[in-house]
């Protein structure tokens, strides 16, 4: 009776485990037009934890998911600046991603379930959930609904029961869930279509790579950007301390990337670019990383008693007068070319150019009249304008 009882259970098992998986696959969905490539920077928006799963689940997956598509040549945001950024898991900040970060489209994750099941002869895991990458304006690109299974165990016959049973204690851990999750990640980014950087032609496929230019300038006070010129169709990296991070190939040859100085922390070692071609040749070229952003002059103008006005923490041109005076967390140091004051009848203009001034301590006109001043940075670019206080 108790073979008979076993053979039951162990055939109501496998057929479980057969129905259980016969609903597993994936479902794709693709509003590209044929031949069209996905975008090849992406930024996977924060983890949306409002479904029945734990939230260090959903980490596993979500994490999972971002090394799957590094490991296929996508290039992916930070996950730390996309947190930054992000104030929910619909990140209505996506326009401030795409332009300071270049980025061309959004991935977003969300599990629908996950079920681990221990027989007596065996176990039998499974997790669902969506991939959604959708354009800088929102609309889906590609959806894919994938289901992830694992099962073990049912070892029974020849005196393997044993084998069962240890199969079923290891699964009862919280471990095999990072394997789904590994799983899981890698089959939906396989069903992906292909995106830009994967695009080669005969020509560009050598083994020669050449690097002509290298260059890093502020694009905004609070973000800089790194470009370089060389062979076309390479994978091109902005080397800083021992952090890699991708640029992107803006047009054939040239290769950006924005960076934030609020969110990227400064890094002692190597700043350099380097190109690399699909064969592994490679050249680097030096590039200067600017340090002090430019002049954002609010808070910083301050009345002397001589009538003069002092520009606190700042270098202006080659002057140092100010640019120790005055600093703290929130007023960093920072560089301007020069200072150019306007003059009005009233605060509300209008305004004419009365001087440019390059040096830390500026003189303002003796008149009744607003003076306002701007910073002008290396390439011209300027802050907004602050109104000067009064010296008397």
């Amino acid at each position: 009776m108790n073979r008979f009882g076993s053979s039951r259970a162990t055939v109501t098992t496998l057929a479980l485990v057969s129905a259980l998986a016969s609903a597993c696959g994936s479902t794709v969905k693709s509003a590209l037009p044929p031949g069209a490539y996905l975008p090849a920077t992406i930024a996977v928006l924060p983890p949306d934890y409002s479904a029945d799963i734990p939230r260090e689940r959903v980490d596993l997956v979500h994490e999972a998911l971002i090394t799957e598509l590094r490991n296929q040549n996508f290039v992916v945001v930070e996950d730390r600046v996309t947190r930054a950024v992000c104030s929910t898991p619909q990140c209505p900040e996506r326009k401030r991603l795409s332009e300071d970060y270049l980025v061309d489209a959004f991935a977003t994750v969300s599990l629908s379930s996950f079920s681990k099941n221990n027989f007596v002869a065996g176990y039998y895991n499974q997790l669902q959930g969506d991939v959604v990458v959708s354009d800088t304006a929102s609309k889906e690109l590609v959806r894919v609904n994938h289901t992830e299974d694992e099962s073990g165990g049912l070892l029974l016959q020849s005196g393997q029961i044993f084998q069962a049973i240890i199969s079923s204690v290891k699964n009862s851990g919280d471990q095999v869930f990072e394997v789904l999750a590994e799983r899981f990640a890698k089959s939906v980014v396989e069903k992906l279509p292909p995106h830009q950087t994967g695009i080669r032609t005969t020509q560009s496929e050598g083994t020669e790579v050449g690097l002509t230019l290298a260059t890093a300038q502020w694009s905004s006070p609070a973000t800089y950007t790194v470009c370089a010129s060389g062979t076309p169709h390479s994978f091109a990296y902005l080397l800083r301390g021992v952090s890699r991070t991708p640029l992107r190939e803006v047009s054939p040859g040239k290769y950006c990337g924005k960076f934030s100085a609020l969110v990227t922390s400064p890094e002692s070692g190597i700043e350099a670019i380097e190109l690399r071609t699909a064969f592994g040749n490679s050249v680097r070229r030096d590039v200067d990383i600017p340090s002090d952003p430019p002049c954002k002059l609010t808070n910083r103008l301050v009345a002397n008693s001589d009538e003069s006005v002092a520009v606190l923490c700042a270098r202006i041109a080659n002057d140092p007068a100010h640019e120790n005076i005055g600093c703290s967390p929130t007023l960093t140091p920072c560089d301007a070319e020069k200072i150019v004051l306007f003059e009005a009848p009233a605060p509300s203009g209008p305004y004419r150019k009365i001087s440019e001034v390059r040096a830390s301590s500026l003189k303002p006109p003796k008149s009744l009249n607003t003076v306002a001043a701007i910073a002008v940075g290396k390439g011209g670019l300027s802050s907004q304008p602050e109104q000067l206080p009064s010296g008397k």
